[in-house]
């Protein structure tokens, strides 16, 4: 049975008796646009930033979020408002990144399947750096770079082949994944960028992997990255960033030992340009968190609908689905449970699988989970909800899209609507 810790949080405590966030009761809500439901906390947001910001203030920096974290425009606009850049991944991204208000010269392109009109989409919006993970694509971005009849600011994306000691489904620094260069080729690449009139080597960058649990592998990434950083300045680039990539964690309450704070990742990027020789005043440390950031800042709101036991299980069938949070079924991921209505001090625990209502026998949220008593009706708050939750969703099973909420001290407010019946089939021609 599994009785893993529930994370505290200052934004997300029972506040005379029922669960709240920040100043508002997580029923109130519920009362409002129902559930299943997204709630966001503004103050956890501001606050991760902070700490971020703070953990790097040795040097010039970007913290440039990760957009597909969670791509709401109202937690974008409000990244965007306290100075922070997006690292975006699509051209939808990049859209949504302009719609907030981020200037473009604060936002970095990466990813491996860049498409050409993408590419062009990027470089007639004079943003800060498309990331080259492939020969072939830097083929594309410097013939887009002729066609525009101006020189392009690119990055290279290296992959130093440091283990992140994570999921290997969010992975991205080893041999064998599909992201980035190879050191040798990545090189080998340099002469060309040197003679080219349309390309202005401007950035080296690479990424390990999410949810780091040990500043360690990311000291030696950027160790490795400084070193091929400073190659390319004996070969005649004039970079002005070192994009150290994401990874900085967020505590999910299942880890048997907390996280280092954010404090001893920014050691580790220090250390890691220190050893290589490249912590200079005139290169600026480009990161780039996602669940980090906003992760720790929401929650899914459902409601159980039903109790049943079978065999030797008890489940509790919940309104919530993989639908709306995927990341249990796709990774095995945990994500604490809290009953809204705060349970007695000296509640019995039970254990219980929380399953959704989709017909898929991984459509789970959690199983064998250690929880009080839990009738038809309750409702309960899936903690660390923030990151790669509605961003993941589908309407499988025709289930419409759920509501996200902001909530801001006493004030909350709608921040996406529910879908309605009309996005099931919007797009389709009945023939």
């Amino acid at each position: 049975m599994s009785n893993a810790h529930i994370p505290e949080s200052p934004w997300f405590a029972y506040r005379e008796g029922t669960l709240a966030c920040e100043g508002v009761s997580l029923e109130s809500i519920a009362s409002e646009v129902d559930t299943p439901a997204f709630i966001y906390s503004g103050a956890s947001i501001d606050h991760a930033y902070r700490s971020i910001d703070q953990a790097l203030d040795f040097a010039p920096h970007l913290i440039a979020y990760a957009v597909k974290a969670n791509g709401n425009l109202s937690i974008l606009s409000r990244l965007a408002t306290q100075g922070s850049g997006a690292d975006i991944v699509s051209g939808g991204e990049l859209q949504r990144a302009l719609k907030a208000g981020f200037p473009p010269e604060h936002i970095v392109y990466s990813g491996v399947g860049k498409r050409r009109e993408e590419i062009m989409a990027a470089a007639e919006a004079n943003i800060r750096a498309l990331h080259v993970e492939n020969i072939q694509e830097l083929d594309v971005v410097e013939s887009v770079a002729l066609e525009l009849g101006r020189p392009l600011s690119i990055g290279l994306r290296v992959n130093p082949n440091v283990d992140a000691k994570t999921h290997p489904y969010i992975a991205t620094g080893l041999r064998e994944s599909k992201f980035g260069l190879s050191l040798p080729v990545a090189e080998s690449l340099l002469p060309r960028i040197a003679q080219s009139s349309h390309l202005r080597l401007e950035a080296v960058a690479c990424h390990i992997g999410s949810q780091l649990s040990s500043p360690g592998p990311l000291r030696e990434a950027i160790e490795i990255l400084g070193g091929f950083a400073a190659r390319c300045i004996t070969q005649g680039a004039e970079l002005r960033a070192i994009d150290v990539g994401g990874g900085w964690p967020m505590h999910y309450g299942q880890e048997v030992d907390p996280y280092p704070p954010a404090e001893a990742f920014g050691a580790a990027i220090r250390e890691g340009l220190e050893s290589a020789g490249m912590l200079r005043p005139d290169l600026e440390i480009v990161t780039e968190p996602g669940r980090a950031l906003v992760g720790d800042a929401g929650v899914l709101l459902t409601r159980v609908l039903y109790t049943k036991g079978q065999a030797d299980r008890r489940f509790v069938i919940v309104d919530a689905a993989m639908t709306e949070l995927i990341r249990p079924a796709l990774y095995g991921a945990y994500h604490a449970i809290m009953p809204v209505a705060e349970p007695a001090s000296d509640a019995e625990l039970s254990p219980v699988d929380v399953v959704g209502p989709v017909c898929e026998s991984g459509d789970f949220v959690a199983k064998d989970r250690a929880l009080p008593e839990i009738k038809p009706g309750d409702l309960l708050a899936i903690r660390g909800a923030g990151a790669y939750g509605r961003e993941m969703q589908s309407m499988y099973n025709a289930r419409p899209l759920p509501p996200e909420v902001l909530v801001d001290g006493a004030r909350s407010r709608v921040v996406r609507q529910r879908s309605g019946p009309e996005a099931l089939w919007q797009g389709e021609i009945l023939a």
